[in-house]
């Protein structure tokens, strides 16, 4: 282990693993099968770098995502480690060449995503890699009982068969003891050695308000709690509308989500990540991966879907050990909202059935046909010929894919984007292609919302189609429009594909697992009620009610807003007195709405405070009129 030490210093300038690192370092060291349940901020991606430099062989890491990929891979060339990922931006020569220099050079470090473990290119290649480690990061998703099951995970018993003697080691943040026996089980670990840190965090206090005025509350949160904060919410919009909003209030801010074109991206992560900038708005695209251990407080404004994706995503707050927290601020209408986007998530089983059909029927595909077929596809056209709404479209070929009907190509999720990075008055020109250009802009503005705030996803063949051009004319100007600064322009690697895996069946021999289906769909809204319950809870401590979900033992944190007397309504007289002196003062200056007045109070004080002016009330002390106005009675 002493040099392992060496390497933690050399590339990573610590003198000391964090528990339990070191002993999960010695486990593959010692070729044993690992499993390590590290909550967010436990440094798991250490647990196999580490290795991977003091071993002779090369490491291979799976992880389900591209960004996380791309993250970690930047950070380890940055140390000088030798690094790379195999995405879907790279050409076929690119991949080729970097499989090349993994099978004979000194690349030491592979991510790949498990889709990518069964193409030939690289099945052929993994047979001659003198391997020393297989890393299996986010290993939850193999489980059909976790919050994120992925059946691409289900490829990656087939490295266990070509190389049977070298280690895994498995690696999440959140698993309970059910999601931890599959993964033993799908990964067909050999006697693993299972490292569990507590999911206890001390220094993390736990608060949830619900409220009329959601950003009203976030102001005055941002107000009290000082230093770097991460907001999330649940779609790409949000985060654009948030962070402007808050620059406008004068906080200094930056938004993040996966559909953002990379260097805008990284610039975001980049300036929040130094503290030039102190808020970071995001979906959940970021934080996986991401050291940064001086984050104070940690804001929900939406539902998150599980009690699992929560804590991860709450416990990127204080990694420095630091007193920090957690909110949540959500509305009346946020639970529905969840709730309709669960549904939209698993429609009924009759409904794929029908979209299945609809497809083939769209893509001509005869009965009895169409194994192997790949159809260029515009979900969007799909969506209209169809009368359904392209969310729902969506989630539907996710289900299509992971029953084994269709294949979508990496396009399908990586498409054309543009955004538009100069002010308006810069969109007039003087030159002789200016009508042209003008055109193309000004359909752009017409057909596309937010293009000055944030990248969007386009359809080249879809608007050379309207403007009634060549497509390879249209893709000329928007790259005359990119070099002339005027908008930001990421064509997509390859038009998106639909592969058809199953010859098309008649309407009524449409099969797929209802029994693992409808497992699947109760297991996911199981854990949404989980989290909906944790969210209306006004009984037990907030931190214990998460560590016993995890299957620990949990005892009151004292620091959540349950434990802080949130639900308390009682009061004392003295503090009535209090109350009431301190409202005369201030409707007596001028009438103040109730909920304006209690919202000056802490979050835990406030239903006291309402029982109080209502006690006012009731004694005759008070008016309070229909809109809510408090003003004093006149004796």
């Amino acid at each position: 282990m002493e040099y392992a030490k060496t390497i933690l210093k050399q590339y990573w300038g610590y003198d000391e693993f964090r528990y339990p690192q070191e002993d999960i370092i010695q486990s593959i060291l010692n070729n044993k099968d690992t499993l390590a349940l590290l909550p967010t901020g436990g440094g798991k991606s250490i647990c196999f770098q580490v290795p991977a430099l003091v071993s002779e062989g090369k490491t291979l890491v799976i992880s389900p995502l591209i960004a996380l990929m791309q993250d970690q891979v930047d950070t380890l060339v940055s140390k000088g480690i030798k690094a790379k990922s195999l995405h879907s931006n790279l050409s076929y020569k690119e991949i080729d060449r970097i499989l090349d220099n993994y099978v004979y050079g000194d690349l030491k470090i592979l991510y790949i995503s498990p889709e990518r473990i069964l193409s030939e290119i690289f099945i052929t290649r993994i047979y001659k890699i003198k391997l020393s480690l297989i890393a299996v990061d986010e290993a939850h998703c193999i489980s059909q009982w976790g919050y994120d099951f992925r059946p691409s995970y289900f490829n990656i018993p087939k490295l266990r068969e070509i190389h049977p003697d070298v280690p895994i080691i498995a690696l999440t943040a959140t698993a309970t003891d059910k999601v931890t026996e599959d993964i033993i089980v799908k990964l067909g670990l050999k006697k693993p050695v299972i490292f569990k840190k507590s999911y206890k965090r001390e220094n993390l206090s736990i608060t949830i308000i619900h409220t009329e005025n959601k950003r009203s509350e976030l102001i005055q949160l941002l107000t009290k709690v000082k230093g770097c904060s991460l907001i999330y919410v649940r779609n790409r919009k949000e985060t654009i509308e948030v962070a402007q909003w808050l620059s406008y209030h004068g906080h200094s801010c930056v938004s993040y989500h996966g559909g953002m074109e990379r260097s805008l991206r990284e610039k975001n992560q980049r300036v929040w990540m130094s503290n030039k900038v102190r808020l970071m708005v995001s979906t959940n695209a970021f934080g996986m991966g991401i050291d940064k251990s001086d984050v104070r407080l940690v804001v929900h404004l939406d539902v998150a879907p599980s009690i699992e994706e929560y804590y991860q995503e709450a416990g990127r707050a204080g990694r420095d050990g630091k007193e920090s927290y957690a909110v949540t601020i959500i509305d009346a209408t946020d639970i529905n909202y969840a709730v309709s986007g669960f549904e939209d998530q698993y429609p009924p089983i009759d409904f794929i059935a029908m979209v299945y059909d609809k497809l083939c029927r769209f893509h001509k595909v005869a009965f009895g046909s169409g194994v192997n077929e790949s159809y260029d596809f515009n979900m969007m056209d799909f969506s209209e010929s169809i009368k359904i709404p392209v969310k729902k479209i969506f989630h539907t070929i996710n289900i299509l894919e992971k029953e084994g009907w269709v294949y979508m190509s990496e396009a399908y999720k990586e498409p054309s984007k543009i955004m538009i990075i100069t002010d308006h008055t810069s969109l007039l020109f003087n030159d002789s292609l200016a009508s042209v250009k003008n055109n193309i802009l000004t359909y752009l503005l017409r057909k596309y919302e937010g293009l000055f705030m944030d990248a969007v996803r386009i359809d080249e063949t879809n608007i050379a189609n309207e403007l009634k051009i060549e497509e390879i004319e249209l893709i000329h100007y928007l790259n005359v429009l990119k070099s002339e600064g005027i908008i930001s322009y990421l064509p997509r690697s390859s038009a998106p594909q639909i592969t058809f895996l199953k010859a098309r069946p008649e309407e009524i021999d449409f099969w797929i697992d209802k029994k693992s289906y409808d497992q699947r769909k109760k297991l996911a809204g199981d854990r949404l009620n989980a989290m909906i319950d944790f969210l209306k809870e006004e009984k037990f401590c907030r931190q214990k009610i998460i560590v016993e979900y995890f299957g620990e033992k949990g005892i009151n944190c004292g620091k959540c807003d349950i434990c802080l007397g949130v639900t308390e309504s009682t009061i004392s007289p003295e503090q009535i007195k209090m109350i009431y002196d301190h409202l005369i003062k201030t409707i007596l200056i001028s009438s103040i709405n109730i909920k304006n007045y209690t919202n000056i109070y802490p979050f835990n004080k406030r239903r006291r405070v309402i029982n109080a002016i209502k006690k006012f009330e009731s004694e005759g002390f008070i008016l309070i009129d229909n809109m809510g106005m408090m003003t004093k009675r006149q004796q």
